[in-house]
């Protein structure tokens, strides 16, 4: 889930120990499939290639929502400020949209309305089949929209969401305002439960993210792989954290059910500055949830202001962006964070964004800055998991962490 946009979003198993393997190995699921990624926007957008009927789009990856949807032919683009119609160009979608297949079936009484930090979607609620790799689950609920704010990237479709469900987004029909699209949820099995409850997967995926060249718009991504781990170098000690109720949300934000929704965790504490000098530990906890569609990680003040001012020269902030702008080939500070028992560092070119737009900033911006009206959380996104496989267990509620070799 992005929640801040600075420019237009043009947005193997046997490593793990025996105990984790016997539960995540139940006689007749399939070993998992792997996808190759792209990323786009200078790193930090990561598409994954889905099939919706008869059709095979690239879907933006994303942790911090639970919807699948794809961008329906003939779809309505909305700028998100003036609420006017603009051209389907300006949303930077794809030019390869959804037509209805022979599988396609709507889904009476209930549409499709999600709202992001870069904007809205809505349409139609369907069921469609849909496959990732060799695995194909037949009557999948996913979302036609119809009207989208710009939020493509030039080579997505839509989106892959693959967090809890309660955070889905189908709505009783006869509530029609965008206004409500946090409110009044339809809750459904996202398409990894239902792959799983079909007896196709393991109850988890992970994700590797690849690193990428500053001033490279797009290339090659990562894996993300379904029930088991990405072909990548990596370590054999996995760091586990359980995933907690995310405390900052209010009950109408889960249909007035105290559950699961984001990929959260508390972090124990962080570590910054420099291992020739002094490095700085932070012991202050705080709960965060892990998101792959976001660029920004947004961590508390007290974080995230003095490790931008440990950039060589500073990080400056800028009031209009909420964000730190940062000269291009700055000297960057270490940076760590503790999640069960291991620190995970930052690859320091992880800490700078090329905006493509001529200048570049921090990848660590202030939560403060993305609160959504009394709710502030608090974000670990791209520039973190670009260091890690990312184990995402929602069978066990927990999350594995390993430190990547590349």
């Amino acid at each position: 889930m992005k929640v801040s946009q600075l420019i237009p979003i043009s947005i193997a198993a046997g490593l793990l120990d025996s105990a984790s393997a016997r539960s995540h190995s139940p006689v007749g699921r399939s070993s998992g499939t792997t996808s190759s990624l792209i990323a786009t926007e200078y790193g930090t957008v990561f598409d994954v290639p889905v099939t919706i009927g008869n059709q095979t789009f690239m879907l933006l990856v994303d942790t911090g929502s639970s919807d699948t949807y794809v961008m329906q032919a003939g779809y309505t683009c909305v700028n998100s400020s003036s609420n006017m119609v603009i051209s389907e160009a300006d949303c930077e979608y794809s030019n390869k949209t959804y037509h209805k297949s022979k599988t396609y079936r709507q889904v009476h009484g209930e549409y499709f309305g999600v709202e992001y930090g870069a904007g809205l979607a809505s349409g139609l609620m369907a069921y469609e089949q849909v496959s990732m790799g060799n695995i194909t689950v037949d009557h999948q609920k996913v979302g036609i929209a119809n009207d989208s704010n710009p939020m493509g990237d030039g080579v997505n479709s839509g989106l892959l969401g693959l967090a809890y469900p309660s955070l889905t987004s189908a709505h009783p029909l006869n509530d029609t305002s965008n206004s409500s699209y946090w409110e009044n949820r339809l809750v459904y099995n996202p398409v990894m439960y239902t792959m799983y409850d079909e007896g196709l997967i393991d109850p988890y995926f992970s994700l590797a993210l690849a690193h990428t060249h500053q001033n490279e718009s797009t290339s090659f991504g990562g894996y993300m792989t379904l029930g088991g781990l990405p072909p990548v170098p990596h370590s054999s000690h996995f760091s586990s954290v359980p995933v907690e109720i995310t405390s900052d949300i209010p009950l109408w934000y889960t249909s007035g059910k105290k559950v699961r929704s984001y990929w959260s965790t508390t972090i124990s504490n962080v570590t910054f500055g420099s291992s020739l000098n002094n490095m700085t530990t932070n012991s202050t906890s705080f709960q965060a949830f892990f998101d792959s569609g976001n660029y920004i990680s947004y961590l508390p003040s007290a974080i995230v202001d003095p490790i931008n001012a440990l950039f060589s020269p500073p990080a400056i902030y800028d009031s209009d962006l909420e964000l730190y702008v940062v000269d291009c080939a700055a000297k960057t500070p270490e940076f760590g964070i503790y999640l069960g028992d291991q620190m995970f560092f930052h690859n320091g070119s992880d800490l700078i964004y090329q905006t493509g737009d001529g200048y570049c900033v921090s990848s660590l911006g202030s939560s403060a800055d993305v609160s959504l009206g009394d709710i502030t959380l608090n974000i670990v996104g791209v520039p973190f998991l670009k260091n890690v496989v990312a184990v995402f267990d929602f069978g066990n509620d927990e999350m594995r962490f390993s430190k990547k070799f590349n």
